[in-house]
């Protein structure tokens, strides 16, 4: 699967498309060219495969668990691979807690947590197929996760007068600054996360927390997270500083590649 985004590189999509298949024996190649920022280049925004032949959805194994994947037209990209890493690192806290994993997508992070031995799993998702999806990868892998279709902000708001009411919470969020004049209000927007998340935690609970803003960087993010303790009235720790994998590596001279941040603390 591959995304072109330029003028340059779409003239030249069959030639790449060509030289991917030679070079990695890939059967089929998905051209995902849904982004909007293809939009800036004067490109329409199209998804189609190299042998012009649709894509069925499919079973896939990923990390031990059968994913039902829809490369073509499903959201995104279908999976997000780039938090493979991050999904068991968070189920090492997970044996015999409550988990939330807000902005579940497919539900990886609770099928984790689940799958390690979590007295309860909840998902919550705004997208109405990303919830189905995650119901039926909880089924065919066998594990007791329950997704519900919810908008998070509303939801733990909903939720403020069962608080505190669990022992892990993962915030997993689209990315809220999709431009730097959007940055400021992406910052009020996930500390507001985090503060709700933080309120919703048990005493000695754990917050995974994660961005994919490339416009916010860590210090950024790591005073949105001390501002959030600060009104939860929490002393909160690091356990782990998360990244992004080294599959998606970052150049140097390009900030905008290193985008996927995010830090695993605990709330006392």
């Amino acid at each position: 699967m591959l995304q072109i985004q330029t003028l340059a590189m779409d003239q030249r999509a069959a030639l790449i498309g060509d030289l991917l298949a030679e070079l990695t024996g890939a059967q089929e190649i998905i051209f995902r060219n849904d982004s909007n920022l293809r939009r800036l280049e004067g490109l329409v925004l199209e998804t189609r495969t190299r042998s012009g032949q649709p894509w069925a959805p499919r079973w896939a194994a990923i990390d031990g668990f059968d994913y039902w994947l829809d490369l073509q037209q499903g959201q995104k990209t279908g999976f997000y691979l780039d938090q493979r890493l991050q999904h068991p690192a968070m189920a090492k806290y997970a044996a015999g807690k409550r988990v939330l994993d807000a902005f579940c997508n497919q539900g990886s992070f609770a099928l984790h947590a689940a799958r390690a031995g979590a007295a309860r799993v909840l998902g919550l998702d705004s997208a109405d197929d990303a919830i189905g999806q995650a119901k039926r990868n909880a089924e065919r892998n066998g594990v007791a996760a329950e997704f519900v279709l919810a908008n998070v902000f509303d939801w733990f708001t909903a939720q403020r007068d069962a608080a505190p009411a669990w022992d892990v919470i993962v915030l997993d969020p689209p990315p809220f600054a999709k431009s730097k004049s959007a940055l400021e209000n992406a910052l009020r927007g996930y500390k507001e996360l985090n503060l709700r998340a933080l309120k919703a935690l048990t005493p000695g609970g754990v917050l995974a927390t994660y961005t994919c803003s490339h416009h916010m960087h860590d210090a950024e993010l790591r005073q949105v997270l001390a501002q959030a303790a600060n009104d939860a009235k929490r002393r909160v720790h690091v356990l782990e500083w998360c990244h992004q994998p080294p599959d998606h590596p970052v150049l140097a001279t390009m900030p905008e590649s290193e985008y996927l941040r995010g830090y695993i603390l605990r709330a006392e």
